[in-house]
């Protein structure tokens, strides 16, 4: 095998393939990336046995072959070669590859290409090709929500379900801890039948990596994996094989006592008063009254913290307890000036929605 590449070109292969590489495994060759140099273009890949991720680039060929190597040292070479001279790769020793660049010259070791895993694709009965800019904002817009609980696994990752109402398709990114839910949703034309599956946690983080600065992005779905494909890269990815709960039943009902609330006053006042919060929830009490909220914290240590915020509310008072780490987070996902929070009484999930908002928040009171 040998090729000659810039860079630049290089590197952001080497970027795309190098966020699955598990680098606590046991297993050496999955610590490598697999080179594999065909017909002028060169395909790299990383596994960590449960989410392949590819990308390829062209280059100047003097011969084929594949092998593997160690990914973190071989990124770590590229990354601080210089910028001007371009990069010779060259495999003449099975157990052997040289990277030169003008006068500057390394070895890495190699494991041979036979040995790196595959993670076989199989059949996909679904696709849809979707607007990038749209997945990463849905992604965004949810993934904080997944639960890091190892006993309740069907929770940690992403559901992506496409659900059909009346006459038309919504593609819905939905993830909850048991604590605060998040929803996020986008009108899809382009679906033609339902599904719902649940992408792993990290899974989640290489497709919204992967995808960020692309042109065009498929998804491609099947029973037991998912493949997004974003221009020259792609990822393939095995799902959780579980029950997603069904969590139109925890979208609160009836939650008629309405406050309209300026975003940034209400984030900062939480912020600050949290800082005195001791208890391992955190909570903090909201009153919620006569056009102003009233937060307050008693500390069992004698601390105290209590505040203000003006809102636009006439319904019934209101006092309940919420975790003001998960508050934050919540209100933090809204990028409008204003947001609602959505009331039933003292004891029952609030709604957090905005006008012209594709999410929807539901947070569990805390007792207080």
């Amino acid at each position: 095998m040998q090729f000659e590449v810039d860079k630049q070109t290089l590197l952001k292969s080497l970027n795309i393939v190098n966020g699955a590489v598990e680098k606590k495994n046991t297993i050496p060759v999955l610590q490598n990336v697999k080179i594999d140099a065909q017909n002028g273009k060169i395909l790299l890949s990383a596994t960590d046995m449960d989410v392949l991720v590819t990308s390829d680039f062209k280059a100047r060929m003097e011969s084929n072959g594949s092998t593997t190597t160690p990914a973190q040292m071989f990124y770590d070479i590229i990354r601080k070669l210089p910028e001007e001279n371009p990069i010779k790769i060259v495999q003449e020793d099975p157990n052997i590859l040289k990277i030169t660049s003008k006068k500057l010259k390394y070895n890495l070791p190699c494991i041979d290409a036979s040995e790196f895993p595959s993670l076989n694709e199989g059949e996909f009965p679904n696709n849809i090709t979707i607007d990038p800019k749209s997945l990463c904002k849905m992604i965004d817009k949810t993934r904080f929500a997944i639960s890091n609980d190892e006993t309740r696994y069907y929770l940690n990752g992403l559901f992506l379900q496409s659900i059909k109402i009346d006459d038309s398709f919504q593609l819905r990114c939905v993830a909850t801890d048991g604590h605060r839910l998040a929803m996020s949703k986008l009108k899809c034309d382009a679906l033609e039948s339902e599904f719902g599956v649940i992408i792993p946690k990290k899974s989640v983080n290489e497709i919204r990596r992967v995808v960020d600065s692309s042109k065009s992005v498929k998804i491609e779905i099947s029973d037991t994996k998912i493949k997004v494909t974003a221009d020259s890269a792609s990822i393939v990815s095995k799902l959780i094989d579980g029950q997603f709960p069904d969590y139109e039943k925890v979208l609160p009902k009836g939650n008629d006592q309405i406050a309209t609330i300026t975003k940034k006053p209400l984030f900062d006042s939480v912020d600050r008063i949290s800082t005195v919060a001791s208890d391992k929830h955190r909570s903090v009490k909201f009153a919620v009254d006569d056009n102003k909220i009233t937060l307050q914290i008693n500390a069992n240590d004698g601390s105290f913290a209590h505040e203000e915020v003006e809102v636009k509310y006439e319904g019934d008072s209101v006092e309940i307890g919420f975790n003001s780490k998960y508050l934050l987070d919540v209100i933090g996902q809204v990028d409008k000036e204003e947001l609602f929070m959505k009331f039933k009484d003292g004891n029952s999930p609030a709604l957090v929605e905005a006008e012209g908002f594709d999410s929807t928040y539901v947070i569990m009171p805390v007792r207080i």
